[in-house]
């Protein structure tokens, strides 16, 4: 994703933020005194680390033909088209650990695969149309993408000019198809808690390069092309013409689809590994494989918020949002440069008593781009004097102006710190675990990110909006984070959302989330904290006669509670009952309640199958 996008939106607030900063008073003289360094957005460092996600393995050995068509070779400028696409779909899979193969449409009679993938092939002979038809009754899944099915297999194009979709209306149930309204750069999003995003972070974004995706109109779909900031971005503008990848039945078959191709996905570490999730997730779902993944959030809540506030200059004006906060019952966190906070000490105090504290420094000057030695001073002594001033632990960090490095991330973990607060250039809404140097090889560092608009964006300070407008600015970006089931974090300042003619904004959106009973309100701590025991839960399902074994071990070092497993049935079948407490949702997945799980142990949950006529 290097270049696709400049770091210019995230750097105007932090201009603007560098005037603010002038006034704060200086360190003392037994301090070192550094030169300051050059600006940069903490995003542009994470752009280039791995999120640490799950193992893209397939939980058994699965057979998988790949479907290279002759016929559909002919309508590529060059057959080498066809095969650079073909390529991408055997390793994709084969380092999923399919057995996979490249076979011919004459090799698909004789069945023995379960699944088949058949990419991008707008020409298609007799025997790969019969193969799609006949799949169901062999017992097989479809994986299809692109423009499969427009032409017959001497590449003409069927039911006329601009037409052709027929197939693969067909196969995905959509009321629409055409080629994607052009854009210079396609982004896909893909919302949480389906059956194709298991194990990937919520509202994870992939960026495409411009190919011809096609658009289906679809009510319900498993990933979307969108924004760069993860909103809905239709073909055309039109509602719901934005369908990325679905999931369909067809004639007993079930049927993955996806509008545009892997070759054209970026190639980067963060796509390479959410592709690789969503590959494995489309041959388990389309195979029929049962599956088991940990819901995104605690208790049933299919979102997230955190109100968080950057306490700095006019630090005595915090005490607006802390009243507000407190009277609505939302915990929130507040991120305060100790300096100030050791000359206003009733009130950070205050602070504590509704949430959290954690550090913006001990003078808001730059961290990011500073020496490793320089920032673990800082660090360490920013963590000591709050610490002390609040006699409560400081786990988080908030950089000033979101500048940040491997560095910097290095020093905090080492000064015992477990998370940061800081853009991660919206290519997910979710919390981040990512590996940095640690004092003995390698540690991780938890990442809440701010994803999207902070006040200083929305409230445009040296031009000010109208408390309406900046109301619904922010609320357009909440459903956003919603439609994705993703976290949303509030990120505002003491000298703009809590002055006090701007602070019923902000009493406003905290009574609305508070109400929502599908959004868990927490402090950036208490997420980073589940986001850590989540990762830590390892979750088995076997299959055995009538039903499954669900086995769900916590390597964690705490109890996890509270905690959720979203189960895929298999093919044909239906949940009847369950040993723990059982929602069998929309679409077909199972939602399980946990109890708590200690440290190291095991829990164990039995469902009890139903054969069902109709494949899910």
């Amino acid at each position: 994703m290097k270049g696709l996008r400049p770091t210019l939106a995230f750097g105007l607030p932090a201009l603007a933020a560098v005037a603010i900063s002038l006034g704060f008073t200086a360190r003392n003289g037994a301090r070192k005194v550094t030169k300051a360094p050059e600006h940069f957005s903490g995003s542009r460092v994470v752009l280039g680390m791995p999120s640490l996600l799950a193992n893209p393995r397939l939980p058994t050995r699965v057979r998988v033909d790949v479907v290279r068509d002759g016929a559909a070779a002919d309508f590529y400028d060059s057959p080498a088209v066809l095969d650079a696409i073909v390529r991408r779909w055997r390793e994709t899979l084969a380092a999923a650990g399919a057995d996979v193969r490249v076979v011919s449409p004459g090799a698909l009679a004789g069945g023995g695969a379960r699944v088949i993938v058949v990419p991008s092939s707008p020409c298609l002979t007799l025997a790969t149309r019969e193969a799609i038809e006949a799949a169901g009754a062999r017992g097989q899944g479809l994986i299809v993408t692109g423009r499969v099915g427009t032409h017959d297999a001497g590449c003409r194009q069927l039911g006329g000019t601009g037409a052709g979709f027929g197939t693969l209306i067909a196969l995905t149930g959509a009321s629409r198809a055409e080629e994607l309204s052009e854009r210079p750069m396609v982004y896909v999003t893909i919302p949480a808690d389906g059956p194709l995003s298991a194990d990937i972070p919520p509202g994870a974004r992939l960026s495409v390069a411009p190919a011809g995706q096609i658009a289906l109109r679809r009510a319900t779909r498993d990933a979307f092309y969108s924004e760069y900031t993860l909103g809905s971005a239709p073909s055309g503008g039109e509602p719901y013409f934005d369908a990325a990848v679905v999931r369909s039945n067809h004639r007993g078959a079930r049927v993955v689809y996806f509008g545009f191709e892997l070759r054209d996905v970026v190639h980067a570490p963060w796509e390479n590994d959410v592709v690789r999730l969503l590959v494995r997730n489309a041959v388990t779902w389309a195979g029929g494989l049962p599956t088991a993944t940990a819901s995104s959030w605690p208790g049933g809540h299919s979102s997230a918020a955190v109100f968080a506030q950057d306490v700095e200059t006019k630090f005595d004006e915090a005490k607006f949002a802390v009243d507000s906060l407190r009277a609505i019952g939302v915990r929130s966190s507040f991120f305060v440069i100790s300096e100030l906070a050791s000359q206003n000490k009733r009130l950070t105090r205050r602070m504590l008593e509704i949430g959290e504290v954690g550090t913006h420094t001990e003078n808001h000057k730059l961290l990011g781009g500073q020496p490793l030695a320089t920032q673990l001073e800082r660090l360490g002594v920013t963590r000591t004097e709050l610490g002390k001033l609040i006699r409560s632990d400081v786990p988080g960090l908030r950089p000033p102006e979101e500048q940040f490095d491997k560095a910097t991330m290095s020093a905090w973990v080492a000064n015992g710190g477990t998370y940061l607060l800081g853009a991660n250039d919206s290519r997910c809404a979710a919390p981040e675990l990512l590996l940095v140097a640690g004092k003995k090889g390698s540690d991780t560092l938890l990442l809440v990110p701010r994803v999207f608009d902070d006040d200083f964006t929305v409230m445009t300070p040296h031009d000010w909006r109208r408390p309406s407008v900046v109301h619904s600015l922010f609320a357009a970006d909440i459903d956003k984070s919603r439609a994705v089931g993703g976290l949303y974090v509030l990120s505002y300042h003491s000298q703009l959302l809590s002055r006090p003619e701007y602070v019923p904004v902000l009493a406003r959106i905290a009574r609305d989330l508070a109400a929502d009973s599908s959004v868990w309100v927490a402090t950036a701590g208490d997420v980073a904290n589940w986001w850590m025991d989540r990762a830590r839960l390892d979750i088995h399902v076997t299959r055995w006669s009538n039903g499954l074994d669900l086995m769900v071990r916590n390597g964690g070092a705490r109890t996890v509670s509270n905690a959720q497993v979203l189960v895929t049935v298999p093919r044909g079948a239906t949940a009847r009952s369950a040993s723990a407490p059982m929602i069998v949702r929309e679409d077909g997945t199972v939602r399980i309640d946990l109890p708590p799980v200690p440290r190291g142990a095991t829990r164990s949950v039995r469902v009890t199958l139903a054969s069902d006529h109709l494949t899910r």
